[in-house]
């Protein structure tokens, strides 16, 4: 009895001084799962763009519109086989809605007049420009926006501007808001705060 005992205790102590050594690793989060800001986030933009392409069926698309928030994109494009056609898509999650038909009026003309190629700006810019117009309102003068973050853009063809493409974007901050205007490349035409 006193031998199994002493044998016992001499398998517990070794069992005690025994360590093991691991070649695994603690896992990581997997950042593939955190949502991009489109706003933000280099590249983000242009892959939800890209999508939106494949979708339509064209690449550049004709666009009359593109808005962008954090989340999500809309689209308005060309239907490249009914040129007087315009759908909707909304990008989000890393998917693309079914087109919805946007409802036209006036002269077909103008709504031509409209399009322009998506290729006329170029997103993976996009996060330098947003930075650049939020910069633009933090140190405006008289009045300024504290802590400011763009909430979203969208990108036409001006109208008013001989007809050049422009990005407007919407800009706000914990006391006060505003807008900037900037070409395709980004160059300030207009900041305001309200």
């Amino acid at each position: 009895m006193k031998r199994r005992v002493l044998v016992v205790l001499a398998l517990l102590a070794l069992t005690a001084c025994t360590t093991t050594t691991s070649t695994d690793t603690i896992p990581t989060p997997d950042n593939t799962d955190i949502p991009a800001d489109l706003l933000h986030t280099p590249g983000a933009a242009q892959r939800a763009l890209e999508d939106i392409e494949r979708r339509v069926g064209l690449s550049p698309a004709q666009v009359t519109d593109i808005t962008i928030y954090a989340e999500y994109m809309i689209v308005e494009a060309q239907d490249p086989n009914v040129l007087d056609h315009i759908d909707t898509y909304t990008w989000r999650d890393d998917e693309v809605s079914a087109p919805e038909p946007v409802h036209l009026s006036g002269p077909q003309e103008d709504v031509d007049a409209s399009l322009y190629p998506t290729t006329a700006v170029d997103l993976a810019r996009l996060p330098d420009i947003v930075r650049t117009a939020e910069r633009e309102l933090e140190t405006a003068r008289p009045i300024r926006i504290e802590e400011a973050v763009a909430t979203y853009l969208y990108i036409e063809r001006s109208t008013s501007l001989d007809g050049r493409v422009v990005i407007r974007l919407s800009i706000s901050g914990p006391r006060r808001s505003g807008n900037v205007e900037t070409t395709s490349s980004g160059e300030i035409l207009n900041a305001t705060v309200s």
